[in-house]
């Protein structure tokens, strides 16, 4: 494996600044891609150690940057479409993957599975939904993936993990009591979930490599 690389990927944006997306290469035929939440960036915990598991396990990284947050300022519902299309651009610069894993958070699951379900690339994208959206899940019965959720989180209910759990593609992991950060009441407690949350993730990147 190369020395680990990384450089900034920077392209203009709807919202008028410019996104800096990090790309990690080290030589890899692979790329994990990480989707950010509305309000959760790369750099928080889930994603943080969603990416350093990539990077342990020999991918090449990409975390992106949306362009409302490079601006900050707030998203409207109507500029998801944007937001899903300027994701796509960064992708297209750095072709020649022979695998893609997709990590999306929130927002970044309904982006990650719509891009996974609508590539017409011979390279298909293996994704892991961290506290998806009720909008994810026709992409999550499409694509399959590893899905994890928090019992209090108001934004994926159990029904939506109900319409789900029952697909032999898909593997579903609920975090009893976890809001939608995936945190629970104390620190020490949350941290511990995040223990857990870093082995499913873990687990997916073993399955996904076939190590």
């Amino acid at each position: 494996m190369a020395d680990k690389v990384m450089k900034y990927i920077t392209m203009p944006s709807h919202w008028g600044r410019e996104v800096r997306h990090k790309y990690y290469s080290q030589g890899s035929d692979t790329l994990a891609v990480v989707f950010p939440g509305k309000n959760y960036p790369a750099e928080l915990p889930l994603l943080h150690y969603a990416g350093k598991n990539a990077l342990e396990h020999g991918c090449d990284l990409l975390l992106l940057e949306y362009g409302y947050q490079s601006a900050r300022t707030e998203l409207k519902r109507e500029e998801m479409g944007i937001i899903e299309e300027e994701c796509g651009r960064a992708l297209a610069s750095v072709p020649g993957y022979k695998r893609l894993l997709f990590i999306g958070k929130s927002i970044g699951a309904v982006i990650a599975g719509s891009l996974a379900a609508s590539s017409d690339s011979s390279v298909k994208a293996e994704c892991l939904y961290l506290t998806p959206l009720r909008d994810t899940v026709p992409y999550i019965k499409r694509s399959g993936g590893t899905v994890i959720y928090g019992g209090s989180d108001p934004l994926f209910s159990e029904e939506d993990a109900a319409g789900i759990s029952n697909l032999t593609n898909v593997a579903l992991y609920k975090i009893d009591e976890a809001n939608h950060s995936l945190e629970v009441g104390s620190v020490n407690e949350s941290l511990a979930v995040l223990i857990v949350v870093n082995n499913l993730v873990h687990e997916f990147y073993r399955g996904a490599l076939g190590s």
